[in-house]
């Protein structure tokens, strides 16, 4: 073979076309750098959109309730009390919640027929029924606001049960035991007092504690105790014997354990949540503020049925006034 025909076959490489060049290892560094640079700056925005959703979603929910409170109050002339007593003023005619006696309400017309009522004057959340055991475990996604987590819950929404030792039947929120909450009754005004407001489920953490959303029980022994105001200071300061953590496991039932709250702190109090007794059966007394995961704000339902986000920085005066019906505040 002649050298000018080993020259033509020869792969010959061609001015101006030259073979692409690989990353170094610096400019690869580079360019991930910059990933994650883009990454951090969009990843913030990502999830305050999320929780923008959540919030709105969570706000969705309390709209709900508050029109099931509407048509109640249509039917019965009055809101579903949040603890009735009897004729001698003792709390035993019925420990069913308020959200229980909203279900018709709420598309849930099945669920509530399904309601053992002959035993509404003996089952409570610390003596719970055989019989209404579906009902009681049955998790609806209306009670659930989606901020709250993935806890065991089946319930993230309170009603206001006021201030124990406030007045001289005992409470003065609109859903404290013995209160009938007719609209005539409110005399603050209904769309000045609030009614419904978010507080965060238990940690269900067994061995810890989480202030937010986990129940303190003093290990001091109280005495006899005639009022929050009394009792708080004293609950706040002493050690913990123990802590409730399944707050908010049933929706079924009424007291601070499941579905009420009070203004004797802001929303979102540093305080941890501290109350009397030990687990479920806790009595109605403490320290138990609203509670969401919302970034300083927490959606409350008023009873004329407008939904307001209140800061944490609302004045204490302020927020204490909101939680009364009938104070002239």
């Amino acid at each position: 073979m002649s050298p000018q025909t080993r020259q033509a076959g020869r792969c010959v490489r061609r001015a101006g076309h030259a073979t692409p060049r690989a990353f170094t290892l610096i400019e690869l560094v580079v360019v991930l750098g910059i990933i994650g640079i883009l990454v951090s700056l969009l990843l913030p925005a990502v999830q305050a959109a999320r929780e923008a959703a959540r919030r709105v979603h969570c706000g969705s929910n309390l709209r709900q309730i508050g029109v099931a409170l509407g048509d109640y109050c249509s039917v019965h002339d009055m809101f579903p009390p949040g603890g009735l007593v009897n004729k001698w003023g003792v709390a035993n005619v019925s420990q069913y919640s308020e959200l229980s006696f909203l279900l018709p309400g709420l598309d849930q017309s099945v669920l509530f027929n399904s309601v053992n009522m002959r035993f509404a004057g003996i089952e409570s959340a610390a003596t719970p029924m055989l019989e209404n055991r579906t009902v009681r475990n049955t998790r609806l996604s209306l009670f659930l606001c989606p901020s709250d987590g993935e806890q065991s819950h089946a319930n993230s929404y309170r009603f206001n049960h006021g201030r124990y030792g406030a007045t001289p039947i005992g409470s003065d929120g609109p859903f404290g035991v013995g209160v009938q909450p007719r609209p005539a009754a409110i005399a603050d005004g209904l769309s000045r007092t609030a009614f419904v407001s978010e507080r965060l489920g238990g940690s269900y953490v067994s061995g810890r504690s989480d202030p937010a959303r986990d129940v303190k029980y003093p290990a001091q022994d109280v005495g006899l105790i005639g009022s929050d105001a009394q009792f708080i200071p004293i609950c706040l300061a002493s050690r913990s014997e123990d802590w409730e953590i399944e707050s908010g496991r049933y929706w079924l039932y009424t007291g601070y354990t499941n579905t009420q709250y009070n203004h004797n702190g802001t929303p979102n109090d540093r305080r941890p949540s501290c109350g009397m007794g030990a687990g479920s059966r806790s009595i109605d007394i403490g320290f138990h503020p609203p509670r969401s995961q919302h970034g300083g704000v927490v959606s409350v339902l008023f009873g004329d049925g407008h939904l307001e986000l209140i800061s944490d920085g609302i004045d204490a005066r302020t927020w204490t006034a909101l939680g009364t019906y009938a104070s002239g505040d």
